[in-house]
């Protein structure tokens, strides 16, 4: 693991050669086709703020709307699942602020992130904690589209590692907040 100030410089460490940082190099050095790389860019800069997840319950509130059924769900998957993204992020953002770990900085090109990084603090990946906390909504409403909402969160999660900007223990740290928060949203939709 990296450690948050590097000999009093107030930057990362340089890689070691932990697990995580394995990880993360063979993440973001292989398996990069050109089409891949463009996908997975734009699927996490879409995930920025947690903008994917507004969008699709959005899209699905537009959808469902247009065909005169389900409008009402739709809406309310839309009126929960928007407020739920953003207290996630702030949660997120404390557990950031705490323990207050570094993103990778590597020093080396090769291992360049391929999008803007929007802070220094690493831990947990908020893109992780978002997308899940999403997916467990969104399952509650349709849940024969489990494999769908689960899956659209796993590979937004991957994504941060392989465009660089996180560890996978971020990742994994993310989709446990993500997790919690989804699972206790779920339980307070059945007390409602």
């Amino acid at each position: 693991m990296t450690e948050s100030n590097h000999a009093g410089t107030g930057k990362a460490a340089p890689l070691e050669s932990g697990l995580d940082e394995r990880l993360f190099v063979a993440l973001r050095t292989r398996w990069h086709p050109r089409p891949l790389e463009r996908a997975l860019v734009l699927l996490s800069m879409t995930g920025n703020w947690g903008l994917f997840w507004v969008g699709l319950a959005a899209l699905i509130w537009l959808l469902r709307w247009s065909r005169g059924t389900g409008f009402a769900m739709a809406a309310a998957v839309f009126i929960f699942l928007v407020p739920l993204v953003y207290i996630t992020l702030g949660v997120n953002y404390l557990v950031k602020v705490m323990l207050h770990r570094e993103r990778p900085d590597p020093g080396n090109e090769e291992l360049r992130p391929l999008v803007r990084v929007p802070s220094s603090l690493s831990f947990p990946s908020s893109h992780a904690a978002m997308s899940f906390a999403a997916a467990g909504v969104l399952t509650y409403f349709y849940p024969q589209l489990f494999a769908l909402f689960y899956g659209l969160a796993l590979v937004m999660s991957w994504s941060r590692v392989y465009v660089g900007v996180h560890y996978p223990s971020d990742v994994v740290a993310g989709t446990a907040i993500g997790l919690i928060m989804g699972g206790m949203a779920v339980l307070f939709l059945n007390w409602v």
